[in-house]
């Protein structure tokens, strides 16, 4: 974007170029500047050649030439923060990145997409009955009757693999000890998980588990989260990353006020354009790669999305626009991480309506015993009212593999990874030991279902393909 960071009385004197026909226009080269802003002093000794890389700390813009009229514009202008270190671009790529975001808001990912289709894969891979249940044979009418076997009003979406069983199992667990009865779909790739494994088999005959599979080569990593919420059976879908574990039945959120005006709930991360470590910030590239106004808000954290996917089907498509579109220039660019913020994105981008949780995380841990020092292992997320809700454990992992605090079923005694251990928070935080809040046992039911979880594949005698 063509607008200084620090002088908006010089906004006007270059906007931002929206090139009509791109495959137009040629790229004549790099034109740098002073004062790490694009509307600096130009530096002439300092210009390149249009193959030449261009990297973050410098600021200046390409310019490009139509082929028919000889004008020349200005495009992707830079700061010296606009892009992150060890990133870089040359002004032969101009076509590709002005041109990424004009598809995303007429993008139809699936044309073949329906959500009762969605519904049908689901019965139909988890043999379920597609007509209503009868009346009982004693003709005595129980709540049920009429119902079918699944609701696909609400529900939560997980993705699994192998390795993560074990914390899903304690998850799952600790959801319906907390009373939740929502459907929970786990969606996974063949190539990571064993279907037979006895945790997934225990969870499907006991927990109301409904297995999905991911069967889009290109559902890899982060994406792979983008492509349950798309194609999950549920109109309502409350994601949760495999890690993170909810303090109560989080089914009250879909009827929130918050949730029933917006059709989206988002939560924040610890970081924001002042304090950001992904570098999105006013400066930053992009907000003009996703073709986006400049927001100042907290950037957002995924461990857990709430969405009303009828309502949000458009911004649903933007979404997987960003996520499948190929090149992902936005991760080769290090534009954002992960899926971290292409929800927020996607929505600013379709003008569609969310919340976002109000204030930043807290963080949940260890306090060191004889210093000033707080070691965060665990993300602490807040309901609409401001009442914790999610504890998303994302350094300290309960996993197959990763057993010492299971084993232990205690606190964790090293300071390593930690949120905050740097920081002296007595002057920004206020510090609660966790017996002040009424899920005070939580972390030692997590630990106690996530032994049971490993007893029951010690008596199985079941090994992964990483273990054997």
């Amino acid at each position: 974007m063509f607008t200084s960071a620090d002088d908006v009385k010089v906004k006007n004197q270059i906007v931002q170029q929206k090139l009509s026909n791109l495959s137009d226009h040629e790229c004549i080269g790099w034109r740098q500047t002073a004062q790490c802003t694009p509307l600096g002093e130009r530096q002439n000794e300092n210009d390149k050649n249009c193959s030449a890389m261009i990297s973050h700390g410098v600021s200046g813009y390409c310019e490009v030439r139509n082929r028919r009229t000889k004008e020349v514009k200005k495009v992707l202008a830079m700061h010296c923060d606009s892009l992150r270190p060890r990133v870089q671009f040359n002004c032969n790529m101009f076509q590709s990145l002005l041109s990424y975001s004009i598809p995303s808001t007429i993008y139809e990912h699936d044309p073949n997409f329906s959500f009762t289709h969605n519904q049908e894969v689901l019965r139909t891979r988890n043999q379920l009955s597609s007509t209503p249940i009868p009346l009982g044979n004693d003709g005595i009418r129980n709540e049920t009757v009429g119902q079918f076997e699944i609701s696909f009003d609400r529900g939560i979406v997980l993705v699994i693999y192998e390795s993560a069983l074990l914390g899903v199992y304690a998850s799952v667990r600790s959801l319906r000890a907390l009373g939740c009865m929502l459907p929970i779909e786990m969606w996974y790739m063949t190539s990571e998980t064993n279907v037979k494994h006895p945790l997934l088999q225990l969870m499907i005959q006991e927990f109301n588990v409904y297995l999905r599979v991911i069967d889009d080569p290109l559902a890899t990593g982060f994406y792979t989260k983008l492509y349950a919420i798309f194609y999950s059976a549920f109109d309502n879908v409350l994601l949760l990353d495999a890690d993170n574990f909810a303090v109560r039945d989080p089914s009250y959120l879909f009827d929130t006020h918050e949730f029933l005006e917006t059709g989206a709930i988002f939560w924040p991360d610890f970081w924001q354009p002042s304090n950001t470590m992904f570098n999105i910030q006013k400066n930053s590239y992009v907000w003009e790669f996703f073709g986006l106004d400049y927001v100042d808000m907290f950037e957002q954290e995924s461990g857990q999305v709430l969405i009303n996917r009828r309502m949000h089907y458009k911004a649903l498509n933007i979404l997987m626009y960003y996520g499948f579109s190929l090149p992902r220039t936005h991760q080769k660019m290090r534009l954002v991480w992960g899926d971290k913020d292409l929800f927020r994105f996607a929505w600013l981008k379709s003008k569609s309506s969310f919340y976002m949780i109000p204030g930043p995380p807290g963080s949940a841990g260890t306090k060191h015993a004889d210093y000033e020092l707080f070691c965060g292992v665990t993300m602490v997320q807040y309901d609409p009212s401001g009442r914790v809700m999610f504890l998303h454990r994302n350094t300290e992992k309960i996993r197959d593999g990763n057993n010492r605090t299971v084993r232990r079923q205690g606190v964790l005694s090293q300071f390593k990874r930690c949120f905050g251990k740097d920081v002296n928070y007595g002057k920004l935080f206020t510090l609660k030991p966790m017996s002040a809040f009424p899920f005070e046992n939580l972390e030692h039911d997590l630990l106690r279902f996530a032994a049971a979880g490993a007893d029951v594949l010690r008596l199985s005698g079941y090994k992964n393909e990483a273990q054997s």
